[in-house]
């Protein structure tokens, strides 16, 4: 019995001081990131717009989201939502909108670890358009960031959005 309990507290140990190098590592690194993605799409910018701007279909491609509830516009009546997944639930707005060329939303929760916005630039190119998503994000946590940089990328959210839609748009 006495074996386990060294063995337990070591293994606690050991685990406290992984947190704590993580946390001191995160607090070396801005707390501000800027990251970008691009696609070439088949379709015209209006049509890619639709897909961007229709809220409601998001859980319909885009992979781990349970479901999306619709708030009171914010202010200038920007529309606000909410999207679920198995992590929990953050809620967005539209900050600025320019159809169908450029559209900016960003997180409304400023009680959450991390925040920002993405902006969407579509550009005309032959018959169809390419997207570019610019993130502008911060991640007010140290250890979020320890675990944002090194083992998730700060570009990873960026890269699985842009698979997804190249799937839909397919």
């Amino acid at each position: 019995m006495n074996r386990w309990l060294w063995i337990g507290a070591g293994a606690a140990a050991v685990a406290g001081a992984a947190v704590v190098a993580a946390d001191r590592m995160g607090r070396r690194l801005p707390v501000e990131h800027v990251t970008e993605g691009g696609l070439e799409l088949a379709q015209p910018p209006g049509a890619v717009w639709d897909v961007l701007t229709d809220i409601d279909l998001y859980p319909a491609w885009r992979p781990g989201l349970t479901h999306v509830e619709r708030l009171p516009a914010a202010a200038g009546g920007r529309p606000r939502w909410r999207e679920y997944d198995r992590h929990g639930h953050t809620t967005y707005e539209v900050v600025a909108s320019e159809a169908p060329r450029c559209l900016v939303t960003g997180i409304a929760d400023p009680d959450l670890p991390y925040g920002g916005t993405w902006t969407y630039v579509l550009t005309p190119a032959g018959e169809g358009c390419t997207l570019t998503v610019t993130e502008r994000g911060e991640v007010r946590k140290p250890l979020y960031r320890t675990v944002s940089h090194y083992v998730t990328g700060e570009g990873a959210s960026i890269h699985r959005y842009l698979g997804a839609l190249a799937h839909r748009m397919a």
